[in-house]
């Protein structure tokens, strides 16, 4: 159980021969299976599925390792999983930790289960994919270099299924009933290229931003039923479609440090995204520092609306906007939208109100909205 069966990731003489930059204490599933070339075969006759982790607490070591192995360990993590079908339960995560500096050494995801990465190399993407992380804790701030603009971070709980179909397969991600604490310089939830997933029942205390998801087109997926407490920030979404988020608590807190200050708004929603349902959540700043957040920022490129060829490869524009209905505002600045450039358009829904930004004054919405109830 929790805290009574423990592993805990320690430096060798194999991580010194083999001087992977990536370390965490279960991880499985990763690498080529298939031969190069597009008619490539199988290099394995079995999949890696049916994978369960319960019941234990994972040490990742940070200080350890990166004493031990120096420069060769970039990033070190509680369960990277590859696979099918797995199951995580009731499995806590601390000590996790990064170097910092270049993008792929600053982000570290102390749980990561995937079906398949659109990250170029040549991994499965299974079709059918069915992950399950509930009950699981994550814990304590992200260890290494606390020094300049490329400090390291985290995503504590992240998932993906790309190349997963949907329409022909069983294709789940559940994250629930899970707990993050004191990640105070990182993101309690993530999810890249993910065609439907459900985060629930969770609570986050005392981290920098409740979620996260910026790789990938994302779509289908439901927030809702969470408690963010004492966060710097609630969630934050670009190149996302349909989203759901709802029933959600986001307790906001003044940020410690300015590198912070980017996260420090209820939800924030940018580039290329459509369709989201933002309802019955409750916004809310209650520190005694000058208000500088709002509940709702939507801004950037392609909000609202899709754009694509019709059969005479002419372009067309489908209006999908974004609609808030019936959230609560406490504390905050009024809530705001605004396309990136003059010519832009943004489309929206206030309660019963339709929006259209154009980003010209006198045209349309004209360039800003702003509102503080819907």
């Amino acid at each position: 159980g929790l805290d009574q069966t423990r592993f805990k990731l320690i430096p060798s003489l194999k991580h010194l021969k083999v001087k992977s930059a990536y370390h965490s204490v279960i991880g499985g599933g990763w690498g080529p299976q298939f031969s190069a070339g597009l008619g490539g075969e199988r290099l394995y006759k079995r999949d890696f599925d049916n994978i369960r982790v319960a019941d234990v607490s994972l040490d990742c070591n940070w200080s350890g390792m990166k004493k031990e192995l120096g420069p060769i360990i970039k990033k070190a993590s509680g369960i990277d999983l590859l696979v099918k079908q797995a199951l995580v339960e009731r499995v806590k995560v601390n000590n996790f930790g990064a170097v910092g500096g270049r993008p792929s050494w600053r982000e570290v995801f102390p749980i990561r289960v995937i079906s398949g990465m659109g990250d170029g190399a040549v991994l499965p993407g299974y079709r059918k994919s069915i992950i399950e992380i509930r009950h699981c804790i994550v814990e304590g701030s992200v260890l290494g270099s606390d020094i300049g603009t490329e400090w390291p971070y985290c995503t504590g709980i992240m998932v993906s299924h790309n190349e997963a179909d949907p329409e022909n397969f069983i294709v789940r991600a559940l994250v629930h009933h899970n707990e993050i604490l004191n990640v105070v310089n990182g993101i309690a939830f993530g999810g890249a290229f993910l065609k439907t997933a459900e985060f629930y029942s969770n609570k986050v205390t005392n981290c920098g931003i409740g979620f996260n998801f910026d790789t990938g087109s994302n779509r289908g997926v439901v927030i809702r039923d969470n408690n963010f407490l004492e966060c710097i920030g609630g969630g934050s979404v670009n190149n996302g479609k349909h989203f759901k988020i709802r029933n959600n608590n986001f307790l906001l807190r003044a940020p410690d440090d300015s590198r912070f200050s980017y996260w420090h708004n209820g939800l924030r929603i940018w580039d290329h995204t459509r369709g989201f349902v933002v309802k019955d959540n409750r916004f809310e700043f209650n520190g005694k520092t000058k208000k500088l957040s709002r509940g709702i920022i939507l801004h950037g490129l392609n909000v609202g609306f899709r754009m694509f060829q019709n059969d005479s490869s002419k372009w067309q524009v489908q209006i999908d906007p974004h609609r808030f209905i019936n959230n609560h505002y406490v504390g905050l600045l009024p809530n705001a939208a605004g396309p990136q450039e003059a010519s832009h358009n943004m489309y929206l829904g206030i309660g019963n109100r339709s929006v259209n930004l154009t980003g010209v004054d006198g045209v349309g919405d004209g360039i800003q909205f702003y509102w503080n109830d819907d």
